[in-house]
């Protein structure tokens, strides 16, 4: 029994690895057909895994099974047929919408969704989102699966952060064979937007730092062990090649997030790090050599390439925010009133962009395809009772993985804690103004982290229990 729960973890843990990577590898997830094909196997790694139900455990995980459960039931919801009657209350502004329905649809019946099609499409998504999640979720159970999932976590950081570098800094803008269109002038990786690489660094740098902190940890606790030894000790520590790379990826992640130059990215990442070394506890020095460090190399990186070309664009901020016409404000008010006419169950997941179009006033003859704040747009598409539920949740999640922080001393576990929470925290506070969980990638990505961050909360509150026990 145990060799055969031992051969399907591994199984669902080389899917997820490769579906995840493989969706940030294209493109970000944007290219529909690439994503098409990782939607599939994403879909057969969940059905080998429900064969394998005995052996995986998924029957044990049913709890944390309610909120996805429940945000997949609203989309399907969405495509259900309702009496036009049904369909008035439910939308309350429906002297608004009634060029949103099909011919005969107001004597008839119709969907909730105003552009079906999508909703499907982005229903889809979704599903490949809750299996990344319970993958994650269960795998974070393994504590060697959980090592191997952060470990792969940071290779690809890396790499994606390395690959903008050489971007950048060589002008070779290409992703693969593809010659970049937009953003020439800043490191994407294999993304082709700037926010959308730096929403995903942003996930990835906090588990760098985390890492770094651990084995800085460990080393102190060795030198305390072998007293006598002192610097020596460290030195020769097995832990020393594993701090030296991480600390040299997180240097090299940090740099690709500054050369993005996506303002909200380096705000929310810088925001995160903040927060770790509050929750890590600085105050006792644990890390503020590490710290200074860091710090000091970016500087200088950032000094070689040259500072202007990280932080320019913080100059124009105010034309985002303070122009009443053709601004993300203007997109805000106009998505506020969407959400207005679908208060209870949204028009529609992934029908922003045919939904705005009937109360769009700004950027006239355009096409707004997001909201810029995936709040808004989250709850225009699915209703504002779906993105609480949402949104509530993982802030529920959040204050359990802070006390899990708390508590653990000297653990790995704390480690992937610290990451998550960081993790959690910059993605949505880049989420006020971009729309990175509409991003496939990215938002496979974050179900991952969130999988690692139910698991390891939970794994906290058992090794408390057992303490006070």
């Amino acid at each position: 029994m145990g060799v055969k729960r031992g051969w399907m973890l591994g199984v669902v843990e080389g899917w997820l690895i490769l579906c995840v990577t493989a969706a940030v590898l294209a493109f970000g997830g944007t290219e529909p057909v690439s994503f098409a094909v990782i939607e599939v196997v994403l879909l057969g790694g969940a059905g080998v895994a429900l064969f394998g139900s005995r052996q995986v455990g998924w029957r044990e995980r049913w709890r944390v099974g309610v909120v996805p459960g429940a945000l997949v039931g609203v989309v399907a919801l969405q495509l259900v047929p309702f009496p036009a009657r049904v369909l008035g209350w439910l939308r309350p502004g429906e002297a608004a919408w009634k060029a949103d329905l099909p011919d005969g649809a107001a004597t008839g019946f119709s969907v909730l969704s105003v552009a079906p099609h999508n909703t499907r499409a982005q229903l889809i998504v979704l599903v490949c989102c809750v299996i990344a999640y319970f993958f994650a979720g269960r795998l974070g159970e393994e504590r060697g699966s959980r090592r191997r999932l952060v470990a792969w976590l940071l290779v690809l950081g890396t790499f994606e952060a390395a690959y903008g570098l050489v971007q950048y800094l060589s002008g070779w803008q290409r992703i693969f064979v593809y010659a970049k269109k937009y953003n020439l002038e800043e490191a994407t990786g294999t993304y082709i937007n700037r926010n959308h690489f730096a929403g995903f660094l942003e996930m990835v740098i906090p588990f760098g730092l985390a890492l770094v902190l651990y084995e800085h940890s460990k080393s102190l606790s060795l030198r305390r062990g072998r007293s006598g030894m002192g610097v020596k000790a460290v030195i020769a520590g097995e832990s020393l090649p594993r701090m030296g790379f991480r600390l040299f990826a997180l240097i090299v992640m940090i740099a690709g997030l500054l050369f993005s130059r996506s303002r909200m990215g380096i705000m929310a990442g810088a925001c995160s790090l903040v927060l770790m070394a509050a929750v890590w506890g600085l105050q006792r020095k644990a890390g503020l050599w590490i710290a200074g460090l860091v710090m000091a190399c970016v500087a200088i990186l950032v000094l070689w390439i040259g500072a202007g070309s990280a932080f320019g664009r913080f100059g124009s901020i105010g034309n985002e925010f303070g122009s009443a016409e053709e601004s993300r404000l203007s997109i805000w008010r106009g998505t506020v009133r969407l959400i207005g006419g679908h208060p209870l169950l949204g028009s529609g997941l992934g029908t922003f962009p045919v939904a705005f179009t009937a109360v769009q006033s700004t950027f006239l003859g355009k096409f707004v395809n997001h909201a810029h704040n995936d709040y808004l747009e989250i709850a225009s598409d699915v209703g504002i009772p779906a993105a609480i539920l949402l949104f509530g949740s993982i802030v529920l999640l959040l204050r359990r993985v802070v006390k899990t922080v708390s508590f653990m001393e000297g653990r790995f576990e704390k480690a992937v804690a610290l990451g998550c929470l960081g993790s959690i925290v910059a993605i949505l506070l880049h989420s006020v103004t971009d729309f990175n969980l509409y991003i496939p990638a990215n938002a496979l990505a974050f179900s991952v982290i969130l999988g690692l961050a139910a698991t390891t909360s939970v794994t906290g509150k058992d090794a408390a229990a057992e303490a006070r026990g």
